[in-house]
Order: C-alpha cells, then structure tokens, then sequence
C-alpha cells in the first residue's frame, strides 16, 4: 500500500487543504481525498502538480510505501 505523507507536510508548512488548492488548481475535494488517503490510485499529473507548488523535488518526502 501507498499512503500519501500529504497532511503531515501540509501541517508543517502551515497550509490549508484549500490553500493547496487554489495553489495547485486542484479541486478542494480531490486534495481533500489525497489528503486523507481516499483514493485508491494517485494521479500522477496532480502528484506532479502538488509536488511542483511546495517545491517537492524527492518523492520519498511524500509518498511512503507500507
């Protein structure tokens, strides 16, 4: 299984879930979902898109395999 590190780093960096969306141009409830490890496949465009605007360069940092 993948879990998406996504909340804790959110967390860190003082970030709302609606602030990375509008951020990312990613709909509230898909980060909302990526979030909360909802979904059962990750898109790799919006992983791409949400690494790119808080400056994410090693995927490691995000994803954790489990």
């Amino acid at each position: 299984m993948i879990e998406v590190k996504l909340k804790k780093i959110i967390d860190e960096r003082g970030i709302s879930q609606k602030q990375l969306a509008e951020m990312t141009s990613i709909r509230p409830n898909a980060i909302s979902e990526i979030v909360n490890n909802q979904r059962s496949t990750i898109n790799r465009e919006q992983l791409a898109i949400i690494c790119k605007a808080l400056e994410i360069i090693d995927m490691n940092e995000i994803l954790e395999l489990k």
